[in-house]
């Protein structure tokens, strides 16, 4: 007979599958993705919106506010294209308008602009340069009285002369084309001066 031991059963229990629970996504609001998404139950310019960007840009909020009330760096009533910008990005931000990188970007500049202008430096500056122009505006309103222009055109230029003043002392600065239109002023005063002196030395000599 053969030695090999007969063949026994075996009974042999299968494993139960393991039973893997699978935990529901708690849902993620899109305001708290990184970057600004529209959400998906309101639109921009709504309560959550302005919530939002109150929460996320609250510092640029109370610096640009700051900013806009800061007569002496926006006049109250200033058109100036510059000026009006930074209104708009106030505007923006707390209206709950989305706000890009590029626009972002933009309201950290004109931040950091502002800044500059409460250095000492700056503001050395800012005085050295308005004693200077209203020197020389000075000088082209002498000049313009000197002329012997009719009084109505004396009164037009004064009043611009005059609104580049207060313009001066409120801002420290004036466009290129202000300055352009001062320096023509000055030059027309002044070849008509001249001309004056020339009429004057003729008749004398007559």
């Amino acid at each position: 007979m053969s030695n090999l031991a007969p063949f026994t059963t075996v009974n042999v229990k299968l494993a139960k599958k393991p039973v893997v629970k699978v935990k529901k996504a708690k849902p993620v609001h899109t305001h708290a993705i990184s970057g600004i998404r529209k959400m998906s139950n309101g639109k921009y310019g709504t309560d959550q919106w302005v919530k939002y960007n109150k929460k996320k840009f609250s510092k640029r909020i109370k610096q640009l506010k700051h900013i806009i009330e800061d007569e002496s760096y926006i006049p109250k009533g200033s058109t100036d294209g510059y000026h009006e910008f930074i209104h708009s990005m106030y505007i923006a931000l707390i209206s709950g308008r989305k706000i890009t990188s590029p626009m972002e970007t933009s309201i950290t500049k004109v931040v950091a602009t502002y800044s500059k202008t409460l250095s000492p430096e700056y503001q050395k500056k800012k005085l050295d340069y308005i004693e200077n122009t209203i020197s020389k505006l000075n000088m082209i309103k002498r000049r313009l009285a000197e002329c012997n222009y009719t009084k109505n055109y004396i009164n037009e230029k004064l009043y611009f002369l005059d609104s580049i003043e207060r313009q001066v002392y409120s801002r420290g600065s004036l466009s290129v084309k202000q300055r352009k239109a001062l320096n023509k002023m000055y030059d027309q005063f002044t070849q008509r001066l001249k001309k004056r002196e020339i009429i004057k030395k003729s008749e004398k000599k007559a």
